[in-house]
C-alpha cells in the first residue's frame, strides 16, 4: 500500500561500461581496439516508496553504441564543440545493427589517390612529349604553338611544386593522426590498468586491515 509506480515516455536511463574485445573495429576510428566504452540507453520507472525512490529499466535498450577510449574522452571534454563524436551504433530499439562495413584506411585512400594522380601526371607527361614533338617539328611557330607549349610548361611545374607535395603532406597528417590516436588509445588503457589495479590494492589493504 505505501509504493507506488509511475512510468511515462520520457522517464529514461543511461549507463556506461567498459568491455574487453578482441580486435573491434570503430566508426571513425583507425585503429581496431580491445578495450573500450559501450552506453546504453533504455526508458525507466519509478517506484516510490515511503523512505526512497527506486528506478529501473524498463524494456529493451532504446539504442546501444559503443565508443574507443579516445572517442570518449573527446566526448566529455569538447561539449559544445562542433557536430559531435564518433561513435558505433550496435543496437536500435533491440535489433542488432549490420557491421560495420569493410573500408580501406585513410593512409590507404591518401595512397591510392597520390598513385592515382601519379598515373595521370606520368600519361599526360607523355601527350606533352607527343605534342612538343610534333610543334618542334614545325619551322615557324605560331602563337597558339607557344601558347600551348607554354600551358605544357606551366601545368609541369604546378604540379611538381604544389600538387605532388600537398599529396605528401597529406599522407604525412594522416599518419601522424594515427599515431596520436594510437599514443591517446594506449594511454588510456594504462591508466585505466593502473585504476583498476589500485582499487583492487587497496581493497586488498582493507582485507589486511580487518
Amino acid at each position: 500500500m505505501e509504493r507506488e509506480e509511475f512510468k511515462h515516455e520520457s522517464f529514461g536511463q543511461i549507463s556506461f561500461s567498459r568491455v574487453s574485445g578482441n580486435n573491434t573495429p570503430f566508426y571513425g576510428s583507425e585503429l581496431q581496439q580491445d578495450h573500450y566504452i559501450t552506453m546504453e540507453l533504455s526508458q525507466s520507472e519509478i517506484q516510490r516508496e515511503l523512505t526512497q525512490d527506486r528506478y529501473y529499466t524498463t524494456g529493451v535498450p532504446i539504442v546501444k553504441i559503443r565508443m574507443t577510449s579516445g572517442q570518449f574522452a573527446e566526448m566529455i571534454t569538447s561539449m559544445n564543440v562542433g557536430s559531435g563524436v564518433c561513435c558505433t551504433i550496435e543496437r536500435i530499439g533491440g535489433k542488432k545493427v549490420a557491421d560495420l562495413p569493410e573500408q580501406e584506411s585513410r593512409k590507404e585512400f591518401v595512397h591510392r589517390k597520390f598513385e592515382d594522380r601519379m598515373k595521370i601526371f606520368g600519361n599526360s607527361i607523355k601527350n606533352s612529349q607527343e605534342k612538343a614533338k610534333e610543334i618542334i617539328k614545325k619551322k615557324t611557330l605560331s602563337k597558339q604553338d607557344i601558347h600551348d607549349l607554354t600551358h605544357q610548361l606551366e601545368w609541369i611545374t604546378t604540379e611538381v611544386e604544389r600538387n605532388i607535395p600537398f599529396f605528401a603532406k597529406c599522407f604525412q597528417e594522416t599518419m601522424d593522426e594515427v599515431v596520436f590516436e594510437a599514443k591517446l588509445e594506449v594511454e588510456n588503457a594504462i591508466q585505466h590498468k593502473v585504476s583498476v589495479l589500485g582499487l583492487n590494492a587497496l581493497h586488498e589493504q582493507n582485507k589486511l586491515l580487518k
